[in-house]
């Protein structure tokens, strides 16, 4: 295995790796295909592209063991693993890789001329270009990680931790939700949220629990059966698939024993939805957002009175909050003191959430009852949830004004025929004979992903507006 000694100490060996993927079944490789290569032959490709410690790594790939052996052996490497959906078009790549210096980009197959580059690399069955923007420039070190986050900071904007502290956090979810070394988790969301690859992928490497990989997309008659015919015992969602389950009706399969809920506000009805679905089970809602490492506080539902179920619970182990500035109905914005927050932002005009080190400004507004459980109210962010994707209305806004001819765009979130969000774009074109929704369209669709984009655009001649200076 060709990997250098590091100077420091990540937490994470390869013998703890192999085992982890030992434990894993990837549902998104059929049965008649070879699993691929292993792990230190991964790991003997990467090393071979020779880059200098420190470097960011891009990482576009979908779910699967191959996702978890890239990002494993780009930190066991001495380099920083930042993960991104794998449909996020090379324009957007490269935009990302600029601001972070990354020195690689990581895909399934890759067009070199898109990135600048004359050649691929091999990495395992994946492949690898180099960079010219990257070099760590003395910025990020082994044992970092960047985690991207759609708040207001923009589509360019990441989150830089230590890895010795996502796992520390990874240790605190796991105590606070009961997983088990016994334990089956199964992944639906995708890997590059902070959620899934801390709460889920690294909380199994720490207690020993197996994995289950598979989606997204989410399916309600596929995870029935993964849950089924896997033996799934832990499985964390989103509150739009939780939604979904509870719409569909059915009880919850044996042997799921325990399930997780975060990434969203979770509507009590549903909280009381799923414990009817599963009334022998265990259900937690959970808090946390990728600045504080993420996980901050959960609920165990199935094991509270109703009128907490519109709570997220207690803070977790180690784990501090106040609210700021609260109100006569006692909402402010929530303050997280926490050794696993962020180091700091990265990225152009990056909004720093950091008051002091390891104080996080949460930017969501909460309040609390007598019994310090947390009741989440609002965001002071600039992000919504579209079908279950957190989106920045910065990002939606700052692509569009990069349009020629366009002089200001404004996103605004609306319901659509079935009663989800969506964004709609109201364009100020100082060329309106230029710029069209059409254009407008086609030009936003290599910047955005499918959830960013609008559904709706109006432009507005500049002059037809009015001017505020």
């Amino acid at each position: 295995m060709l990997t250098r000694p590091l100077a420091v100490d990540l937490g994470i060996s390869r013998d703890d790796v192999v085992s982890l993927l030992a434990r894993t079944l990837d549902l998104g490789r059929p049965g008649d295909v070879p699993d691929g290569p292993d792990f230190d032959t991964v790991a003997a490709d990467f090393a071979r592209l020779g880059l200098r410690e420190g470097t960011p790594v891009v990482i576009a790939l979908a779910n699967g063991t191959h996702l978890l052996k890239q990002y494993f052996a780009v930190l066991l490497g001495g380099c920083v693993p930042v993960s991104v959906a794998p449909s996020t078009p090379s324009a957007r790549v490269n935009a990302l890789a600029g601001h972070l210096r990354a020195g690689a980009l990581v895909a399934a197959r890759i067009d070199p001329s898109r990135y600048g580059a004359d050649r691929v690399h091999q990495v395992g069955e994946q492949q690898a270009v180099l960079l010219a923007a990257g070099g760590p420039q003395g910025a990020y070190a082994p044992g970092h990680a960047l985690m991207l986050t759609s708040g207001t900071s923009g589509m360019f904007s990441a989150c830089l931790h230590r890895v010795d502290s996502l796992l520390r956090n990874a240790r605190r979810h796991a105590a606070a939700v009961g997983t088990r070394a016994d334990d089956r988790l199964l992944i639906t969301l995708p890997l590059y949220y902070s959620y899934a690859i801390v709460a889920q992928a690294l909380t199994a490497l720490v207690t020993g629990a197996g994995l289950v990989i598979s989606g997204p997309p989410f399916n309600p008659v596929g995870y029935r059966s993964a849950v089924v015919r896997h033996g799934v015992t832990s499985s964390s969602i989103t509150p739009t698939i939780a939604r979904q389950l509870v719409e569909a009706g059915e009880r919850l399969p044996s042997p799921l024993r325990s399930l997780a809920v975060g990434g969203d506000r979770m509507d009590p009805a549903h909280v009381a939805g799923l414990l009817s679905l599963n009334p022998t089970g265990e259900l937690y809602v959970t808090y946390g957002l990728t600045e504080a490492g993420p996980r901050v506080a959960t609920l165990a539902a199935h094991a509270e009175p109703a009128h907490r179920h519109a709570s997220v619970g207690l803070p977790l182990a180690g784990v501090g909050t106040t609210i700021r500035e609260p109100g006569p109905d006692g909402v402010g914005e929530l303050l997280v003191a926490t050794d696993t927050a962020l180091l700091r932002k990265v990225g152009p005009a990056a909004r720093q959430p950091l008051l002091a080190p390891g104080l996080v400004a949460t930017g969501d507004l909460f309040r609390s009852d007598d019994d310090g459980y947390l009741y989440y109210e609002g965001r002071l962010s600039d992000f919504v949830m579209v079908r279950g994707e957190k989106v920045s209305l910065f990002t939606v806004r700052q692509a569009a004004q990069t349009i020629p001819g366009v002089a200001r765009a404004i996103p605004r979130v609306s319901r659509g025929a079935d009663g989800e969000s969506r964004i709609d774009l109201e364009v100020h074109a100082s060329e309106p004979v230029m710029v069209t929704d059409d254009m407008v369209h086609e030009a936003l669709r290599p910047l955005l992903l499918r959830s960013e984009r609008p559904a709706e655009i109006t432009v507005v001649p500049v002059s037809a507006t009015v001017q505020h200076k």
